[in-house]
């Protein structure tokens, strides 16, 4: 190779050199130009960081040497700075303060608002994602959906009597028991439910003359010293007792907890 053409291949091999370095140093000059001149105030206000030519800054822009923040890491920067600008708002409520934190804010509200408004746009879009199509909320739906529970829940009490009875443990001071009992009653008629009424006192309770004394059976089934009125259902096949419920309940509660307690899986329903 002649000098003149090692001279021009030098002279390209520099110039490539200097296009490659430009960015870095423009990019170090740039940043520097925010932090104001050495020993100065920041020129872009105390939430941009000014320190990181201490740290390294130039090295910061080499490939690969930072790794890109996390999407958690983003979070909790928007919120850090926040939570940092509206400290200072109110150490220092000058106008300044006041409108930069007014901005974060109002950049944090719209970033909800735009999430907010495609995740609605996605679950209408997307309906294995729809949780209104299991438990409606809108008032037509709503209703439809209720209907058919209703139906599905009497159909299940009309055959519950061949696999479950009710325990019903009450006592005669007691001023709930004698609005339940005969509440319970109706309601086991309507339904063809067996109830062994059981009363705490030996007593006949208000709407079950036929009751039972305790002899013992409240804590044969767990229930002694048990608020009354109390229900529970036994299952015959399995000898296992469910606690339906303590205190006064109407008809479409004892209904739907009996429904859900036998025809239902545990997380079924939500």
């Amino acid at each position: 190779m002649t000098a003149k053409r090692f001279k021009a291949s030098r002279v390209r091999v520099l110039c490539l050199v200097a296009i490659l370095a430009a960015p870095t140093a423009a990019a170090a000059a740039e940043w520097r130009g925010w932090c104001g001149a050495p020993g100065g105030e920041p020129s872009l206000g105390w939430h941009f960081y000014c320190d990181r030519e201490d740290e390294g800054f130039d090295d910061a822009f080499e490939p690969g040497s930072v790794a890109s923040p996390s999407p958690t890491e983003r979070i909790e920067s928007i919120r850090r700075a926040l939570e940092e600008s509206r400290a200072a708002a109110i150490l220092d409520p000058s106008p300044d303060n006041v409108t930069h934190y007014l901005r974060l804010q109002q950049a944090t509200l719209q970033r909800a608002a735009a999430f907010s408004d495609a995740f609605r746009r996605t679950v209408w879009a997307t309906p294995e994602v729809d949780y209104s199509l299991a438990r409606p909320v809108g008032a037509l739906a709503k209703r439809l959906w209720s209907d058919a529970r209703r139906e599905e829940r009497d159909a299940a009490l009309e055959n519950l009597a061949q696999r479950y009875g009710l325990i019903y443990l009450g006592h005669t001071a007691c001023s709930e028991c004698q609005v339940f009992g005969p509440l319970l009653r109706a309601f086991s008629l309507r339904h063809g439910l067996d109830v062994l009424a059981v009363s705490m006192t030996g007593e006949a309770l208000e709407g079950w003359p036929e009751a039972v004394p305790d002899d013992g059976r409240a804590a044969a089934l767990g229930l002694d010293g048990a608020p009354t009125p109390a229900v529970v259902l036994f299952d015959a096949e399995t000898r296992e007792v469910l606690p339906v419920g303590f205190g006064v309940l109407a008809e479409d509660q004892l209904a739907e907890r009996i429904f859900v307690l036998t025809q239902r899986e545990t997380g079924h329903d939500y």
